[in-house]
């Protein structure tokens, strides 16, 4: 007659045990995966809307500050250039501060960024213009 060894293998309740521990862990690496590639690709968004908005503003900055107005939203694409099937929007506010001072603000967004990025300057304007 043998004797019993009752720890002679894996039960089936161990090795059920053993997979549902790991596929817990696989499905936090994956939930924490997919949550740095949308941090990812936000960030590489408000990255892009940031350098189409300093573009612009330099642009502006080198125009005469008593031409400058208002612009309505337009849609750009990835180089700031008009695009009606871009994903950025961009727009500029033009505010009097004095009678020689204006605030010239660029805001860029894009549809999951609804605040999306703003950039201001003050330029003087010359009031009398020879």
């Amino acid at each position: 007659m043998r004797p019993q060894n009752r720890e002679a293998g894996f039960t089936l309740l161990s090795v059920m045990l053993a997979v549902m521990l790991l596929s817990v862990g696989v499905l936090g690496v994956v939930r924490t995966q997919s949550l740095v590639l949308s941090a990812h690709t936000a960030a590489a968004t408000r990255t892009g809307a940031l350098e189409i908005a300093r573009a612009y503003l330099e642009d502006l900055r080198s125009r005469d500050p008593g031409t400058l107005q208002t612009e309505a939203p337009v849609q750009v694409d990835e180089t700031g250039v008009v695009n009606t099937q871009g994903r950025y929007t961009r727009s500029v506010q033009v505010q009097s501060v004095s009678s020689s001072l204006v605030r010239v603000t660029v805001t860029v967004t894009t549809p999951t960024n609804k605040n999306g990025v703003s950039l201001m300057t003050m330029a003087f304007v010359n009031p009398n213009p020879t």
